[in-house]
């Protein structure tokens, strides 16, 4: 019974700690810049043989385009202060003979890449899009470096599931 109120006063001491650390005043912090620059991102896809675009901005929202062939696709900016952008998703559209069933099945058994099912328009063709966002944590863009190759390789693999070994059915992306 005596081991009650030892044990009371402990818990009590350690439900006080997080409020007394509270009570502090932390050291001002020199936050580091996270993200990349359009242009450092645009220059480094070029000096990795990719064919790139001028940025483009729609909606507030800037992107690059792209133009690898077979299978063409964007990196858009998002969460872009005066010189860096925060976070950016690749994409592509595909379209043909597309089933929902197939988009289903894609993102039942692969990770990191996002499909959507677009229906055909009157006299049109179905069309899926695939995604993949990223999270910048550092500066400049090797960063982008281990993304672009997961993109790059899912994005094949999506499209020979789709369409089987010749991936031949992306679209630009506009």
């Amino acid at each position: 019974m005596r081991r009650l109120p030892v044990l009371l006063a402990v818990l009590s001491f350690a439900a006080a700690a997080p409020s007394m650390a509270l009570a502090q005043t932390p050291s001002p912090a020199v936050a580091s810049p996270n993200g990349v620059a359009v242009a450092e991102a645009r220059a480094w896809l070029t000096s990795m043989g990719g064919s790139v675009g001028e940025p483009t901005v729609q909606d507030g929202v800037t992107s690059l385009h792209v133009a690898d062939q077979p299978l063409p696709w964007n990196l858009t900016f998002y969460a872009c202060g005066p010189s860096l952008c925060d976070d950016v998703q690749y994409s592509a559209i595909f379209s043909g003979s597309i089933s929902p069933d197939q988009i289903n099945a894609w993102n039942r058994d692969n990770r990191f890449l996002k499909a959507f099912f677009v229906p055909a328009a009157a006299g049109g063709e179905a069309s899926a899009v695939v995604q993949y966002d990223v999270v910048l944590t550092g500066a400049g863009t090797d960063q982008l470096r281990e993304p672009t190759v997961i993109w790059l390789q899912m994005l094949r693999t999506f499209a020979q599931g789709l369409v089987g070994p010749a991936p031949a059915a992306a679209v630009p992306v506009q």
